[in-house]
Parts: structure tokens; C-alpha cells; sequence
């Protein structure tokens, strides 16, 4: 991750204000990989759950669920990709 870790930002209080004003539905949740022990997870807003068996998971914007993603946690970090963020 880390030469990708200039393209994500840590999910914050910001972003998902912004992803409701764009009427964000859900949030996905994808393992992107483990570093030093700390495992970071993808959000990518209203994206298609694909059933792979994975261990993929949408969540509805206003849940309690994604609240705690923004959470301080050592262990696990919950990334977006810039992509995600363009304010149009």
C-alpha cells in the first residue's frame, strides 16, 4: 500500500459528509492489504456488491456502522480512494 498511499485519504467525518450531500446510498467495503499489522480496508461509495465469497461488505450511509469506520483504531485503517472524492 504504500506506493499507493498517496491516491487515499483516511476516512473522516468530512468525507462522509460529502458522500451525503451526493446522496451517497451505501458504502462498500473491500480489504485492500495488511501493512505492519495494521489491515486497511477500501470504502468505495454505492458501489455493486459483486458475489464473489469474499468478504466484501455494503453498509448504508447512515449507519451506525460507517460512523465507527471514522474511529480512531490502531489496528485497522479505513481508506478512500481520491477517485471517490471529486465534489461534483
Amino acid at each position: 500500500m504504500s506506493n499507493q498511499a498517496s491516491n487515499y485519504q483516511l476516512f473522516s467525518t468530512d468525507i462522509l459528509v460529502l458522500w451525503r450531500s451526493q446522496n451517497v446510498s451505501y458504502i462498500k467495503v473491500e480489504e485492500l492489504s495488511v501493512v505492519n499489522g495494521v489491515t486497511f480496508f477500501e470504502l468505495i461509495p454505492d458501489s455493486e456488491l459483486l458475489d464473489e465469497g469474499g468478504i466484501d461488505t455494503l453498509y448504508p450511509i447512515d449507519s451506525e456502522d460507517v460512523e465507527d469506520m471514522i474511529v480512531f483504531n490502531r489496528h485497522i485503517k479505513f481508506v478512500v480512494h481520491d477517485i471517490y472524492l471529486d465534489e461534483d
